[in-house]
């Protein structure tokens, strides 16, 4: 995909990629500029990526700052193809039932999520796909 595709353009080879229960690696700038990463279960539903944090970590609070983000995805099979997604943060919705995180418990698990500890609390991010560039996608 040289020089990128838009959301909309989506390839069906990206989109079998993302169906995947496979970890997203989740790249955010923390406040010194640098870069952190962390791996992070995911869906991808109606064109935008869906991620699910405790309110306490560190990514979601630099998303929520800078709004940005970029996201990658390998291949278990094929290493050497991936899709990297550079998006933007379009909302941020709590997730005080944790049906989200449910969901994408059982997605990555086959149950449920583990009980919440006392005062965590549950995030959805919804990130819109900018531009998607990769290799053999």
């Amino acid at each position: 995909m040289a020089g990128g595709k838009t959301a909309s353009a989506l390839s069906p080879a990206v989109q079998k990629l993302a169906a995947l229960p496979i970890l997203i690696t989740v790249a955010t700038r923390r406040v010194d500029g640098s870069v952190q990463l962390n791996p992070v279960w995911f869906e991808l539903k109606d064109g935008f990526v869906w991620l699910n944090s405790n309110t306490s970590r560190t990514w979601p609070k630099n998303l929520q700052r800078d709004r940005e983000v970029t996201m990658l995805l390998v291949d278990p099979r094929v290493p050497d193809r991936y899709a990297q997604i550079h998006g933007r943060l379009v909302s941020l919705i709590p997730d005080p039932q944790h049906e989200f995180i449910d969901r994408l418990a059982q997605r990555y698990t086959g149950k449920k999520f583990r009980e919440l500890e006392p005062d965590e609390h549950r995030i959805t991010l919804k990130i819109q796909p900018v531009t998607v560039t990769g290799a053999m996608i």
